[in-house]
């Protein structure tokens, strides 16, 4: 059992490595969120609600682009355990329907909704990569925007999204980290 244990753990890291730790995603994620507390400014809840939404979907072909300039090959990286990783992202689409629910009938909720709904697969991703920042930024991102809700609530449309996106990028650099240190590792190993 432990040569399993062993042998799972070395293709967690390797594959991590191999992906360049992701690190194109949160980095594209960080760019919307951006945007989304630029447009907090400006526009009304139903507004930012719909814009946000409609964002959202930028950020994975936004990461595809970002792969090379940042080192981060997750398209192209191959492993037994990808197919986690998959299962995770269709289970976050799973939550669309509350999505819209709340964007049409209570849009001040859809930063909340929003910000928590779309880190629900960092502990999966990160479980795949034996990555504990993504584990850490799912924890950390779920109080501090409910923290703002409840908070702040003239701030919703913009702390939320301006904290996701520092968020995102503290992730980052923290998957950047765990890349160098499990490449170490595994020359070591070899």
């Amino acid at each position: 059992m432990t040569d399993l244990k062993q042998t799972i753990d070395h293709e967690r890291k390797r594959f991590c490595v191999a992906a360049g730790g992701g690190i194109s995603l949160p980095v594209a994620g960080a760019i919307c969120w951006t945007a989304g507390g630029i447009a907090g400014f400006f526009l009304e809840a139903p507004d930012w609600a719909f814009a946000a939404a409609a964002g959202s979907g930028v950020i994975f072909p936004l990461g595809i682009l970002l792969q090379g300039i940042l080192r981060s090959p997750f398209m192209k990286a191959k492993s037994p355990l990808s197919g986690i990783t998959t299962a995770a992202i269709i289970a976050i689409n799973l939550l669309w329907p509350i999505h819209f629910l709340l964007i049409g009938g209570f849009p001040e909720a859809a930063p909340l909704s929003l910000a928590i709904g779309m880190s629900l697969h960092w502990p999966i991703i990160g479980w795949s990569y034996a990555s504990r920042v993504s584990l850490v930024h799912a924890l950390v991102r779920v109080a501090a925007v409910t923290a703002i809700w409840i908070a702040f609530p003239d701030l919703r449309l913009t702390a939320i999204p301006f904290v996701v996106a520092g968020l995102y990028l503290l992730a980052a650099a923290g998957l950047r980290w765990e890349v160098v240190r499990f490449r170490g590792q595994l020359a070591s190993a070899a």
